[in-house]
Parts: structure tokens; sequence; C-alpha cells
């Protein structure tokens, strides 16, 4: 055996070794080479086969001899490791700011996930007699620490890669620098870089650029898909499939190879802020979706295509008290007055049978099953989510350092303890292991212990091929990410996802070549279709596009005022300012979560469709619902409603104008009234009395 640095051809310093067939032996056929890529560790040959040299010690060593069963390499590389670099492995880190305009690496690093602020300044007055108290459960700040020290010093090799507005090929740069870091380090393990989904249509009403309006051309960053609801709204499984592969492509192509997703939650309260990110509330349906996204990602099997999923949020969190979110404390249970727990398991049991490679637990407090959060809960992890349901992947927590429900008198130390003894694997948005490390070392978790999460957690970076090659070409990523034909497919997949609710008078689809008003739509894009005119009563047809009534939570919290699809359309960051301690803040008028638009935050929405209704010119409304959403208020005013659920203006008008038609049907009920909702139970599908249309339903058009 020799060592063979200059075997390789180098470009811009990666070796990269085209795959290939080793010939042909009386024994059969030989090992197929997988792609070699190196940029600091040495490469072997042996048996006319190439090899990285990881720990640099001049010899294969069994954990970087891909022929290997992974087993074996896994067992090898944990006999080197010592307990600084296993216990390195557990912390799901974030990295964010810490990319220069090219990519590169930089010293400098945001946090992400902290929540701790020491000394806090305390408010006063309205804002405190609102919001109450700073950092009420002492939670320690998340340092900023750059990402060299944590991979070399603390032994981070999970991170979630927080984007910003940047090309392709800076993301795949970026990973690319990460993993020559990790590839000097003692024995080379590589980085496993994770996001969240970043297909979904970003709503201008949330403060945020919409995607492309309308048009399947070429565009910057990844294709645009509608939202896990406007997958389920497709009614097609082969939809959230072709979605799942070509994302997966995508991903990949940056060098991003964990998603934190899909959400297996089903939504059966239709209070919940967070339904927006589900497949809707039948258990059925949902489990079916969810295993053709854990297909489409990772394939039959975690390998080298794959993307590998983490699943979320154990065991779903769906049914939370009143419908608000375990981000804030007063919304940290949930609640099985139907006892339909188990129902919610269907979509995990799902996953698992697809081979998910990670399960994430949520938030929440099982109310019944446990007193903790579920990722401080043995009875959750080990005797239900390990025993129970036979899951043998790597078990995340989500972000929860702020959320430390039914532990909240726990010092950070022992917060980390209950985890892994829990039996956790990772810790996401966390960075630094010293606080788990002391526990072993005084003895509170076993060594073993932490072997055993060390253990799932190598065993999926070696299936993934990264020991083999962990480098992306920047150049494929600008030419994979966002390319035509997935750009055209997401855009055929939100056209497909629109549920048309009513077409009085077989008024839909509209004629084009008319007088139209718009209002919250992209006039430009509306200009295709006819004259856009200033005065709703010089025109023809009037469209308008609204949103879910928002949420604007009581008390502060994990999303504050109306965070994320909570604000609607901003009316509920409208308020008095009142001084804080640490600068001034809104307080709002409104507090409040209802699905009705009258007492809401977003009452002006209604009185703008009234408006237009009243102008006397037909008006079609599309509301872009985040969740169930009550319609009795103007839909006897109105000519058409469609319900929609992350689509871009062109692709609604698209639809509105006939050059597609409706295909969608709703992934949820929706309610007539408020009483209904308060009626129901949170853990029961399909509980609503009366609804206004249901689960299912969806209009065609008649020419």
């Amino acid at each position: 055996m020799t060592t063979a640095s200059s075997f390789a051809y180098r470009t811009a310093g990666l070796a990269l070794l085209a795959a290939g067939l080793a010939s042909s032996s009386s024994l059969g056929q030989a090992p197929r080479q997988p792609q070699i890529g190196s940029r600091v560790a040495p490469l072997l040959r042996q048996d006319g086969l190439t090899f990285r040299d990881l720990n640099k010690n001049g010899r294969l060593d069994p954990y970087e001899d891909w022929r290997l069963p992974v087993e074996r390499r896994v067992e090898d590389l944990l006999s080197r490791m010592t307990l600084e670099e296993k216990t390195g492995l557990m912390f799901h880190a974030s990295i964010q700011g810490a990319m220069g305009p090219n990519g590169e690496v930089t010293d400098r690093m945001g946090s992400f996930g902290g929540g701790g602020r020491e000394p806090a300044v305390q408010p006063t007055g309205v804002v405190r007699a609102i919001r109450g108290r700073m950092n009420p459960y002492n939670v320690e700040p998340v340092d900023a620490a750059p990402a060299r020290e944590l991979i070399l010093k603390r032994g981070i090799r999970w991170a979630v890669i927080r984007p910003g507005n940047e090309a392709p090929e800076v993301t795949a740069k970026f990973i690319n620098g990460l993993q020559e870091i990790a590839e000097g380090s003692r024995l080379g393990i590589p980085m496993v870089p994770s996001d969240n989904p970043r297909s979904g249509i970003r709503r201008a009403v949330m403060g945020v650029e919409m995607g492309p309006a309308g048009s399947a051309a070429r565009q910057a960053g990844p294709s645009r898909w509608p939202g896990q609801l406007g997958l389920a709204a497709i009614g097609d499984p082969a939809a959230v499939r072709q979605h799942a592969e070509i994302t997966s492509r995508e991903l990949r192509a940056m060098g991003i190879r964990a998603l934190l997703g899909p959400m297996a939650d089903i939504a059966t309260e239709p209070r919940w802020s967070r339904i927006s990110g589900t497949f809707g509330e039948d258990g059925e349906w949902t489990a079916r979706l969810v295993r053709e996204f854990v297909e489409g990602f990772q394939g039959r099997e975690l390998g080298p295509d794959s993307v590998l999923t983490v699943t979320k949020h154990f065991p779903g969190d769906g049914p939370v008290k009143d419908g608000y979110d375990p981000h804030s404390s007063y919304g940290k249970w949930t609640i099985y007055p139907a006892n339909q727990f188990d129902y919610h398991l269907a979509p995990f049991r799902a996953a698992i049978e697809a081979g998910t490679g990670a399960i994430m637990g949520g938030y929440m407090i099982p109310a019944g099953k446990d007193t903790v959060g579920v990722n401080f809960s043995k009875a959750m992890i080990t005797d239900l989510l390990r025993g129970r349901l036979g899951f043998q992947g790597v078990v995340v927590t989500d972000s929860l350092r702020s959320m430390p429900w039914g532990v909240e008198h726990l010092s950070q130390k022992d917060r980390h303890k209950t985890m892994v003894l829990a039996g956790v694997d990772q810790i996401l948005s966390d960075n630094d292991p010293k606080y788990v490390l002391e526990c072993v070392r005084e003895g509170s978790i076993s060594e073993e212990r932490i072997t055993a999460s060390a253990r799932r957690i190598l065993r999926a970076t070696f299936q993934l091929g990264l020991f083999e090659n962990p480098y992306v070409d920047p150049d494929k990523a600008r030419e994979i990410v966002g390319r035509d034909e997935y750009v055209k497919a997401g855009y055929l997949a939100q056209v497909r996802s629109m549920v048309l609710l009513k077409n009085s008078g077989g008024i839909l689809p509209l004629p084009a070549g008319k007088k139209i008003y718009v209002q919250n739509l992209d006039a430009q894009a509306a200009g295709r279709y006819g004259t856009v005119a200033g005065d709703p009563k010089q025109a023809d047809f009037a469209l308008i596009k609204i949103t879910t009534p928002a949420i604007v939570y009581p008390f502060g919290g994990g999303f504050g005022f109306g965070g994320g699809a909570r604000a609607g359309a901003g009316e509920a960051r409208r308020g008095r300012p009142e001084a804080a301690g640490a600068g001034t803040v809104q307080i709002p008028l409104v507090l409040g979560n209802t699905l009705a638009y009258t007492g809401s935050a977003s009452r002006k929405q209604l009185d703008d469709v009234l408006k237009l209704a009243a102008a006397g010119v037909p008006t079609i409304v599309c509301v872009e619902m985040d969740r169930p959403t009550i319609l009795t208020e103007f839909i006897d005013s109105v000519a058409g409603v469609f319900a929609t659920f992350g689509v871009t203006d062109g692709a609604w008008l698209s639809v509105v104008f006939g050059e597609h038609k409706p295909q969608g049907r709703l992934p949820f009920n929706l309610p007539s009234d408020m009483p209904s909702v308060a009626a129901q139970s949170a853990d029961a599908a399909h509980d609503l009395e009366d609804p206004l249309f249901r689960f299912g339903f969806g209009l065609r058009y008649n020419r």
C-alpha cells in the first residue's frame, strides 16, 4: 500500500475520483469504487482502490475502509474516539453569521436559540404587567463561538446552517469550508450540515418578499413549492414524493445533508399556530404523506444520495391546549380529552417504517403521560419511542433551551443531564458539551450512555457517504438549485394546491381583458390579464388577498406578540409604545386567539373585503390560510373564494383567469363559528359541529 496524494486530479484543492467499477476477479464482482473527495487527508491506494487517510497515520484503518460493513466501521471509530469527541457529536449546533461574502468561513459567529440574557434588564409598567419578567427560567445564553472552535475544540459535527440570501454556490463553498476544517481534525470526522425547509413561499404580508410572481422562469435559490398544507391539498401522494425528490437534490447540491422535517403533527386543534407546517387534520392521510416525504428525501434507505429527515414533533404537537403553542409556558400542554393520544402516533409509525434517520421530540408536556416536556421524559423517549415503537435512529431535541417545561427549577447542567438520561442523542441549537462532560466525570451519566448516542449518530453519518466525500461542486450547485424544470414543478404544485370554495353563478374563471381592481396583490402580475383600475367602482372585478386572522399571544413568550404566521397582515403589531428597560416595544391593542376576523388583530382585512363588496363590484377573495379560517363573516357578500397554502400571486391569478383549473381539496374542516371551535376536542380529528366546509371539499370549474 502506498500514499497516493497525487493520484487524483484536483480542482480548487479538492480531489475527486470519478465513481467506477473495479475490475472483476475470479471470485466475482470487485467492490464499487465510490467517489472520493479530500482536501486535507492524504489518499491511500490498496488493491487498485482509493481511500482517505482521515487520521493521517499512513495506513488504512477499518473506519476508513468503505468496503467494510457500516457497523464495523462505526465500532472501530468509536474505539479511537475520546470522551470529548463522542460528546461533541451530541450537540446539534446552529451556525449563522459566519459566512463571508464569497462563502469563506469567518471567525465571527452569531448565536441562535439561547434566549438567556444575563444580567436580565427587567421591564416595568405596562410591559411588565403583560409580558412578565425577562428570562424567568434562568436560561443561560448560548455563546457565539466561531465555527472553527465549535468543530475543532468542542467536537461539533452536526449543525443547522442558517441561510441568508446567498446564492446556492456560495452556500456550497461555505459548507465545503466547514468540511475542510472538520477533515483537518484528529480523526477527520465530517460535518452533517442541516437546515429547515428552504422551498416554501414566503408571504409579503409577513414582511418578507414573496417568491417570483407566477413565472416559471429561472430564479435564484431553490424551487418554490406550497407548504405541507398545500402539498396535502393537492390530494396526490406522488406530488409529495416529487417535491421531496427535487428538494433533496437541491439541498444535496449545496452540501446540506439533513432536513429538520417533515412535521408529522396532526392538526386536530384548529387554533394552533403551526398548522401551516403540517399535512392537515386527517391522521391516515398525514401518515401516508409523511411516508412519501421521508422516502422522497432519503430513498428506500440512507445512502450517499439521501438527505436525512428529522421527523417532528414527537409524539404530535397538534392537540395543544386552547390552540396556544408550547414555545410559550401557557401553551406547554398537549391534552387528550377524547383519549386520542395513539391517533397522533400514526404518522410517526409511518416515518419509522419508511426509515426516517432521526425523530425530533416536541417542546410540550403530554398531559396524563408525564409531567415534563417530551425531551426530558424517559417515558416518551426511551419507553415509547425506542421501546414501544422500536425506533433505532437518532433522537434530536427541538431548540428548547428557553422552553424547559417541567424542569424549570433545574440548572442548565441538570437539564442537559435529564435529557441525556431520558434517551435523546442530540440537543438542538446548543453548542457546548461542557455540562454533559461534567456529568460523565462525576458519574451521573455513564460513558456507555454517551457511546450509545455516538454510535447512532456515526451510523447515520457513515450511511450518508460523508466519510468518503463530504464536498460538493459549487458550479453544480449553481446549475442544479433552481433548475428550470424544478421551478416549473414547484409552480405547478402551487397551482394544483388551490381550493375553490365559492363560485357564485359560475363567475370563475374570469375573462381576460377586463378592468380589474387588486388589493394586496402584485399589480404587475395582474396586468397580464387586464387593465388594473385604481378605483373599484370603475372595475369589472375586484381581487383581494387576505390572510388567516392573526394570533396575538397574551403574555409574550417564544413567539412574542404575533411572530411568523401569527402576525397576519401586520395588524397585531399596532398599538401604543411602552418603555421596557432594554428599549421600546409595541403593546398590541388586541390580544387573543380567534379564527374569526371580528375581534381579532386582523379586523381591517374583513373591513377591506366588505368595503369592496359594498362597492357593487364582483369580488374574488384569496384567503392565504395558515390554519382553518372562519369565512362566515364575508362569504355571502362576495362572488368567489379560494383557500391557498403558500402560493405566489402569479400562480393564483393563473387559476382565477382560467390558465389552470382549481384541483385542490381542503386538508382540514373549516368552522362556521368560534363556539364550535371552543367545543371540539383538541385531540380528535373531524370533530367540529356543523363546519362551513368539510375536509376534502373543493369545487371545480364548469367551463
